[in-house]
Protein backbone atom coordinates (compact mmCIF):
# COMPACT_ATOMS: atom_id res chain seq x y z
CA UNK A 1 0.00 0.00 0.00
CA UNK A 2 0.99 3.63 -0.55
CA UNK A 3 -0.37 6.99 0.55
CA UNK A 4 -0.98 9.80 -1.93
CA UNK A 5 -0.01 13.45 -1.53
CA UNK A 6 -1.46 15.99 -3.96
CA UNK A 7 0.43 19.29 -3.98
CA UNK A 8 -2.09 22.00 -4.82
CA UNK A 9 -0.45 25.09 -3.36
CA UNK A 10 0.75 28.20 -5.14
CA UNK A 11 -0.59 30.34 -7.97
CA UNK A 12 -0.23 30.52 -11.74
CA UNK A 13 -0.41 34.10 -13.03
CA UNK A 14 -0.96 33.09 -16.66
CA UNK A 15 -4.03 30.98 -15.89
CA UNK A 16 -5.52 32.09 -12.58
CA UNK A 17 -6.52 35.63 -13.52
CA UNK A 18 -8.28 34.93 -16.85
CA UNK A 19 -10.03 31.92 -15.31
CA UNK A 20 -11.00 33.96 -12.22
CA UNK A 21 -9.62 31.49 -9.69
CA UNK A 22 -6.94 31.68 -6.98
CA UNK A 23 -5.54 28.23 -7.75
CA UNK A 24 -5.27 26.54 -11.15
CA UNK A 25 -6.47 23.23 -9.70
CA UNK A 26 -9.86 24.96 -9.41
CA UNK A 27 -10.09 25.84 -13.10
CA UNK A 28 -13.14 24.15 -14.58
CA UNK A 29 -12.79 21.78 -17.51
CA UNK A 30 -15.74 19.81 -18.84
CA UNK A 31 -17.95 21.32 -16.15
CA UNK A 32 -15.86 20.47 -13.09
CA UNK A 33 -12.64 21.50 -11.39
CA UNK A 34 -9.33 20.03 -12.58
CA UNK A 35 -8.61 18.71 -9.10
CA UNK A 36 -11.71 16.49 -9.27
CA UNK A 37 -10.30 14.54 -12.22
CA UNK A 38 -7.12 13.88 -10.27
CA UNK A 39 -8.94 12.77 -7.14
CA UNK A 40 -11.22 10.49 -9.16
CA UNK A 41 -8.17 8.88 -10.74
CA UNK A 42 -6.45 8.21 -7.41
CA UNK A 43 -9.67 6.93 -5.82
CA UNK A 44 -9.67 4.18 -8.46
CA UNK A 45 -6.20 2.96 -7.47
CA UNK A 46 -6.70 0.26 -4.83
CA UNK A 47 -3.04 0.44 -3.78
CA UNK A 48 -3.64 3.93 -2.37
CA UNK A 49 -4.67 3.89 1.29
CA UNK A 50 -4.97 7.60 2.17
CA UNK A 51 -5.14 10.74 0.04
CA UNK A 52 -3.89 14.06 1.38
CA UNK A 53 -4.20 17.34 -0.51
CA UNK A 54 -1.97 20.26 0.46
CA UNK A 55 -3.31 23.71 -0.41
CA UNK A 56 -5.36 26.62 0.94
CA UNK A 57 -7.90 24.93 3.21
CA UNK A 58 -10.79 27.30 2.50
CA UNK A 59 -10.50 26.83 -1.26
CA UNK A 60 -10.56 23.03 -1.16
CA UNK A 61 -12.87 22.33 1.81
CA UNK A 62 -15.75 21.49 -0.54
CA UNK A 63 -13.90 18.39 -1.78
CA UNK A 64 -14.37 16.59 1.55
CA UNK A 65 -18.08 16.26 0.75
CA UNK A 66 -17.36 14.08 -2.29
CA UNK A 67 -13.99 12.37 -1.80
CA UNK A 68 -12.07 10.57 0.96
CA UNK A 69 -9.45 13.30 1.02
CA UNK A 70 -7.66 14.85 3.99
CA UNK A 71 -6.57 18.48 3.79
CA UNK A 72 -3.33 20.06 4.98
CA UNK A 73 -2.72 23.81 4.96
CA UNK A 74 -0.15 24.88 2.38
CA UNK A 75 3.19 26.36 3.41
CA UNK A 76 5.54 28.70 1.53
CA UNK A 77 7.07 26.29 -1.02
CA UNK A 78 6.44 23.04 -2.90
CA UNK A 79 9.05 21.20 -0.90
CA UNK A 80 7.79 22.46 2.45
CA UNK A 81 4.28 21.40 1.44
CA UNK A 82 5.59 17.87 0.99
CA UNK A 83 7.33 18.03 4.37
CA UNK A 84 4.09 19.18 6.03
CA UNK A 85 2.10 16.39 4.38
CA UNK A 86 4.66 13.83 5.52
CA UNK A 87 4.54 15.12 9.08
CA UNK A 88 0.74 15.02 8.99
CA UNK A 89 0.54 11.45 7.70
CA UNK A 90 3.14 9.97 10.06
CA UNK A 91 3.20 6.90 7.85
CA UNK A 92 5.65 4.20 6.88
CA UNK A 93 3.89 3.76 3.54
CA UNK A 94 5.71 5.10 0.50
CA UNK A 95 4.24 8.40 -0.69
CA UNK A 96 2.91 8.79 -4.21
CA UNK A 97 3.39 12.52 -4.71
CA UNK A 98 1.43 14.33 -7.40
CA UNK A 99 0.87 17.80 -8.73
CA UNK A 100 -2.73 19.03 -8.92
CA UNK A 101 -2.71 20.06 -12.58
CA UNK A 102 -2.73 16.74 -14.46
CA UNK A 103 -6.41 16.12 -15.33
CA UNK A 104 -5.54 13.70 -18.17
CA UNK A 105 -3.81 11.27 -15.80
CA UNK A 106 -5.46 7.82 -15.81
CA UNK A 107 -5.51 5.13 -13.16
CA UNK A 108 -3.87 2.77 -15.66
CA UNK A 109 -0.90 5.12 -15.91
CA UNK A 110 -0.63 5.21 -12.11
CA UNK A 111 -0.92 1.43 -11.81
CA UNK A 112 1.74 0.95 -14.49
CA UNK A 113 4.10 3.30 -12.66
CA UNK A 114 3.55 1.71 -9.25
CA UNK A 115 3.93 -1.76 -10.74
CA UNK A 116 7.29 -0.84 -12.25
CA UNK A 117 8.45 0.52 -8.88
CA UNK A 118 7.92 -2.79 -7.09
CA UNK A 119 9.27 -4.14 -4.77
CA UNK A 120 9.91 -0.60 -3.45
CA UNK A 121 13.55 -1.30 -2.65
CA UNK A 122 14.69 2.19 -3.69
CA UNK A 123 13.92 5.48 -1.92
CA UNK A 124 12.88 7.60 -4.89
CA UNK A 125 11.18 6.66 -8.16
CA UNK A 126 10.63 9.18 -10.94
CA UNK A 127 8.80 8.53 -14.23
CA UNK A 128 10.28 9.71 -17.52
CA UNK A 129 8.51 9.70 -20.88
CA UNK A 130 10.24 9.54 -24.25
CA UNK A 131 9.82 12.42 -26.66
CA UNK A 132 8.40 9.97 -29.20
CA UNK A 133 5.67 8.80 -26.81
CA UNK A 134 4.87 12.34 -25.73
CA UNK A 135 4.60 13.74 -29.25
CA UNK A 136 2.59 10.76 -30.47
CA UNK A 137 0.01 11.31 -27.73
CA UNK A 138 0.11 15.12 -27.78
CA UNK A 139 1.40 16.26 -31.21
CA UNK A 140 2.62 19.85 -31.30
CA UNK A 141 2.60 20.33 -27.52
CA UNK A 142 5.78 21.93 -26.21
CA UNK A 143 7.43 20.09 -23.32
CA UNK A 144 10.81 20.40 -21.65
CA UNK A 145 13.14 17.57 -22.71
CA UNK A 146 16.60 16.36 -21.80
CA UNK A 147 18.77 14.25 -24.08
CA UNK A 148 20.31 11.09 -22.64
CA UNK A 149 22.22 8.28 -24.31
CA UNK A 150 19.10 6.11 -24.36
CA UNK A 151 16.92 8.81 -25.90
CA UNK A 152 15.21 12.15 -25.27
CA UNK A 153 12.88 12.33 -22.29
CA UNK A 154 10.54 14.62 -20.39
CA UNK A 155 9.85 14.25 -16.68
CA UNK A 156 6.63 13.16 -15.04
CA UNK A 157 4.38 15.00 -12.60
CA UNK A 158 4.22 12.22 -10.03
CA UNK A 159 6.89 10.40 -8.07
CA UNK A 160 7.17 7.78 -5.35
CA UNK A 161 9.31 8.44 -2.27
CA UNK A 162 10.29 6.76 0.97
CA UNK A 163 8.85 9.07 3.69
CA UNK A 164 11.90 8.53 5.90
CA UNK A 165 14.12 10.18 3.29
CA UNK A 166 12.16 13.38 2.77
CA UNK A 167 13.41 15.69 5.52
CA UNK A 168 17.09 14.58 5.45
CA UNK A 169 17.20 15.46 1.73
CA UNK A 170 15.41 18.82 1.90
CA UNK A 171 18.37 21.15 1.23
CA UNK A 172 19.54 19.55 -2.02
CA UNK A 173 16.03 18.63 -3.13
CA UNK A 174 15.04 22.29 -2.97
CA UNK A 175 17.54 23.08 -5.73
CA UNK A 176 16.33 20.25 -7.93
CA UNK A 177 12.73 21.44 -7.57
CA UNK A 178 13.75 25.02 -8.38
CA UNK A 179 15.35 23.82 -11.64
CA UNK A 180 12.76 21.13 -12.47
CA UNK A 181 11.79 22.84 -15.76
CA UNK A 182 15.38 23.75 -16.71
CA UNK A 183 17.13 20.48 -17.64
CA UNK A 184 20.65 21.87 -18.15
CA UNK A 185 20.59 23.70 -14.83
CA UNK A 186 19.32 20.55 -13.15
CA UNK A 187 22.11 18.54 -14.76
CA UNK A 188 24.61 21.19 -13.60
CA UNK A 189 23.76 20.28 -10.00
CA UNK A 190 25.15 16.84 -10.75
CA UNK A 191 28.59 18.30 -11.56
CA UNK A 192 30.48 20.11 -14.34
CA UNK A 193 31.39 16.87 -16.07
CA UNK A 194 27.73 16.01 -16.41
CA UNK A 195 27.05 19.25 -18.30
CA UNK A 196 29.71 18.44 -20.89
CA UNK A 197 28.47 14.89 -21.30
CA UNK A 198 24.86 16.07 -21.39
CA UNK A 199 25.62 18.40 -24.30
CA UNK A 200 27.34 15.50 -26.08
CA UNK A 201 24.41 13.19 -25.23
CA UNK A 202 26.72 10.75 -23.47
CA UNK A 203 24.98 10.56 -20.09
CA UNK A 204 23.09 7.35 -19.38
CA UNK A 205 20.04 6.95 -17.21
CA UNK A 206 22.07 4.77 -14.86
CA UNK A 207 24.73 7.49 -14.42
CA UNK A 208 22.09 10.09 -13.56
CA UNK A 209 20.50 7.69 -11.07
CA UNK A 210 23.82 7.04 -9.34
CA UNK A 211 24.81 10.71 -9.13
CA UNK A 212 21.38 11.79 -7.96
CA UNK A 213 21.44 9.03 -5.33
CA UNK A 214 24.84 10.17 -4.10
CA UNK A 215 23.89 13.84 -3.78
CA UNK A 216 20.63 13.21 -1.94
CA UNK A 217 21.82 10.17 0.00
CA UNK A 218 18.99 8.07 -1.41
CA UNK A 219 18.60 5.14 -3.76
CA UNK A 220 16.98 6.69 -6.84
CA UNK A 221 15.55 5.02 -9.91
CA UNK A 222 14.07 6.37 -13.14
CA UNK A 223 10.99 4.59 -14.47
CA UNK A 224 10.36 4.78 -18.21
CA UNK A 225 6.62 5.20 -18.76
CA UNK A 226 4.71 4.80 -22.01
CA UNK A 227 1.86 6.89 -20.60
CA UNK A 228 2.48 10.41 -21.90
CA UNK A 229 -0.27 11.85 -19.70
CA UNK A 230 2.07 11.43 -16.72
CA UNK A 231 4.25 14.16 -18.24
CA UNK A 232 1.44 16.50 -19.29
CA UNK A 233 0.51 19.28 -16.87
CA UNK A 234 -1.70 22.32 -17.37
CA UNK A 235 0.89 25.06 -17.09
CA UNK A 236 0.03 27.38 -19.99
CA UNK A 237 -3.04 28.65 -21.82
CA UNK A 238 -2.31 26.31 -24.73
CA UNK A 239 -2.24 23.35 -22.33
CA UNK A 240 -5.64 24.35 -20.96
CA UNK A 241 -7.08 24.72 -24.46
CA UNK A 242 -5.91 21.20 -25.35
CA UNK A 243 -7.40 19.70 -22.20
CA UNK A 244 -10.72 21.38 -22.94
CA UNK A 245 -10.70 19.86 -26.41
CA UNK A 246 -10.01 16.40 -25.01
CA UNK A 247 -12.43 16.44 -22.06
CA UNK A 248 -16.08 16.87 -23.08
CA UNK A 249 -18.53 18.90 -21.04
CA UNK A 250 -20.53 16.62 -18.76
CA UNK A 251 -24.28 16.70 -19.18
CA UNK A 252 -26.31 17.73 -16.16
Amino acid sequence: MVDCVILAGGANKELDKPEEVHNKALIKVGGKEIVRYILETYCRVEEIERIVLVGPLDDFAFLKNDYPVELVQESDSILQNLVEANRYLQTKNYLLVSTADIPLLTHRAVLDFLGKCLPYDHDFYYPIVSKESSEKKFPGVRRTYVKLKEGTFTGGNIFLVNPEKIEPSVAMARQFIEYRKKPLKMVSLLGAGFVVRALARKITISQVEKRFSSLLNVKAKAIISDYAEIGFDVDKQTDLELVRRLIPVEEA
